[in-house]
């Protein structure tokens, strides 16, 4: 496999006559939101479109729907026209991190895109290059500019799947889990090279989840003790490992991105020392890669059913069993009596 998803000629840095034309749509929508003027609002939009265009050079955006740019980030995530019937809200992620940008698919004249969506505190830095956050703000928008490369690679492999496709519970906990970790691995390798590198917050990030995932998972069975709900708690907790996979999935990504390894980064070789998830971290990687060695040429969704096979045998470490599922979406439950996850009933 080669060390990043981009194509040599693509990387950063390269002449401008040998890189490709813009790929992102003649005309890129940006919606501003709360702008203190509307003068600013059309200076920065207009900044704002030269950026992305200049962006699309490396990174696949023919598939940009559109931005918005809004100080009111979680009003516009709801406000945004999905094109198609759903009853999942979008909110911005909250815990071990906050999220300020998302890149969701929506439909539009039976096409699936992607409309990116940012706090516009994120990117006011891009106004001055000059400031302390202008490569962050840089690196946040190529981020979520990869996000809509990655999604455009894999509803054209797998069309009609993406926003179409109706699954049973248990296997839709499997495809958040593996959606969230290919994208993000091949996201974070895509973004690498551009602004500033988020090394260290990866880290911060993963090694925090790492040292309180499992204690987590365990508290919420304690509950299920009580609550008795097979279905919350299967939820509960596959979303409890399948964020651990993920941030892992990020931290991974980004080092393949900037050829690091293991032995650049001793706190997170420290961490994973002994650690019950070390042997799942390097399947993660191996499954991971595996993916993006047949980057945009996938044939079937074997690799990325290995990542869902990894989730369902962390959570059977963890403590729940999913086992008969059923034709009409539903599954047993077994959720094994342990001393770690039985309610204090002193």
């Amino acid at each position: 496999m080669n060390d990043s998803i981009l194509p040599e000629k693509e990387q950063p840095g390269a002449p401008e006559a040998d890189l490709p034309p813009p790929s992102a749509p003649e005309n890129i929508s940006i919606s501003l939101r709360g702008f203190d003027t509307e003068d600013h609002a059309r200076a920065f939009g207009n900044m704002l479109a030269t950026y992305v265009r200049e962006l699309s050079r490396h990174i696949d955006l023919s598939a940009l729907d559109g931005v918005t740019v809004a100080f009111d980030y979680a009003h516009a995530l709801l406000d945004l026209d999905r094109g198609y019937e759903t009853s999942h809200r979008l909110t911005p992620s909250e815990g071990i991190v906050y999220g300020v940008a998302m890149t969701p698919s929506v439909m539009r004249d039976g096409r699936v895109k992607s409309h990116m969506v940012f706090h516009a505190g994120v990117l006011l830095a891009l106004e001055d290059e000059t400031h302390e956050l202008y490569g962050q703000a840089l690196h946040m928008l190529a981020h979520e500019c990869a996000h809509v490369e990655v999604t455009e690679r894999f509803n054209a492999a797998f069309p009609g799947m993406l926003l179409q496709t109706k699954v049973g519970v248990h296997e839709r906990y499997r495809w958040d889990i593996i959606k969230a970790c290919w994208d993000e691995y091949a996201v974070t390798q895509i973004c690498a090279p551009f602004g500033r590198r988020p090394t260290e917050d990866y880290e911060e990030t993963f090694i925090t989840a790492l040292n309180e995932t499992r204690q987590r998972a365990n508290d919420l069975i304690k509950a299920y003790r009580l609550h008795g709900d097979h279905g919350r708690i299967t939820g509960e907790v596959y979303g409890a490992y399948g964020e651990l996979m993920k941030f892992a999935a990020y931290h991974l990504g980004n080092m393949v991105g900037l050829g690091l390894t293991l032995e650049d980064l001793p706190k997170t070789k420290a961490a994973l020392e002994g650690h019950w998830f070390a042997p799942y971290f390097e399947k993660l990687k191996e499954a991971c890669a595996a993916i993006a060695a047949h980057y945009g040429s996938w044939t079937d969704r074997g690799a990325f059913e290995a990542l869902g096979d990894l989730a369902d045998e962390i959570v059977v470490e963890g403590g729940v069993i999913v086992y008969g599922d059923r034709e009409d979406g539903g599954f047993a439950v077994k959720v094994p009596f342990t001393p770690e996850t039985m309610p204090d009933m002193s």
